[in-house]
């Protein structure tokens, strides 16, 4: 039925549990494993610590701006890296294959649903831990936008195990 399945992931508490159960799924149908890890544009708040305007004087300012700026992309990528590994490594302990796909500078909602149509996913396996809290509430969870928002199925697993 489904041969390959997205797993957004975020390699973190009990997202490792929605991981786990997204994989075991894939393993009962014999599907592949597409694990995707989508980190943001970097925020306005970590912008104005990076680019404070206090360390902004003389000629060296504009590269220790553009230093910072390089390693907070290489902390996300390092990030992304660690998530997409504990995927990767579940698949490979469950006999699943995966391919691991890391989207820089794209909301999640949006990335998740780029990376299902580019690599024809037929089934978004997305976790969720059913608190949204006031912004969840206020402007949707990543999964009730991709919800709304895909033309691929999507199982929403609620991911209330162990963390």
């Amino acid at each position: 039925m489904y041969k390959n399945i997205l797993l957004p992931t975020d390699g973190l508490g009990k997202c490792k549990f929605g991981t786990c159960h997204g994989i075991l799924l894939a393993k009962d149908l014999g599907a592949k494993v597409t694990a995707v890890c989508v980190t943001e544009k970097l925020s306005g708040q970590e912008i104005l610590r990076i680019y404070n305007p206090d360390l902004l004087h003389g000629a060296s300012s504009g590269t220790v701006a553009k230093d910072s700026m390089k390693h907070a992309e290489e902390l996300h990528k390092e990030f992304a890296e660690k998530a997409l590994e504990v995927a990767e490594k579940m698949c490979k302990d469950n006999g699943v294959q995966c391919e691991k796909v890391y989207l820089a500078g794209e909301s999640p909602t949006d990335g998740i649903l780029k990376v299902a149509k580019e690599k024809q996913c037929d089934l978004i396996f997305i976790s969720t831990h059913g608190n949204p809290g006031l912004m969840g509430t206020l402007f949707g969870t990543v999964a009730t936008k991709i919800l709304s928002r895909s033309n691929t199925p999507v199982l929403v697993h609620h991911c209330g195990g162990p963390s």
